[in-house]
């Protein structure tokens, strides 16, 4: 599998910290205001490995309601790589992650989004 070649460095990494940043400045923490930065961040680097990133993808499951994730990798034969939940610090991320995968989800980025000053 190829590695995934990212670093604090790079501009799509700068450029998350600084939607951040601006984000708290504007006093903005919940997920989904601030999911767009990171949602940029993950399009980049599933573009490293032939990925497109699906918002608000929609996975099917017999006999119960769809499940909704915030975002899904898709390959070029659309089979799933993983799936994407934006969570705000005032979530409990392991909580939150258990249950999606409760829920039917086979791999998770359950991102949480924090404050760097």
């Amino acid at each position: 599998m190829q590695r995934l070649e990212l670093k604090a460095t790079h501009k799509p990494v700068q450029n998350y910290y600084t939607a951040l940043l601006q984000f708290n400045d504007l006093g903005v923490t919940h997920e989904t205001a601030v999911r767009s930065a990171f949602q940029g961040l993950l399009d980049h680097c599933a573009r490293q490995h032939d990925w497109t990133l699906v918002p608000e993808w929609e996975i099917r499951r017999p006999r119960q309601h769809p499940l909704r994730v915030d975002g899904a990798l898709l390959d070029n034969f659309s089979l799933t790589h993983g799936f994407w939940e934006a969570k705000d610090i005032r979530d409990d991320l392991p909580k939150e992650a258990r249950k999606k995968f409760d829920l039917g989800g086979r791999s998770a980025i359950v991102g949480e989004v924090t404050t760097h000053v």
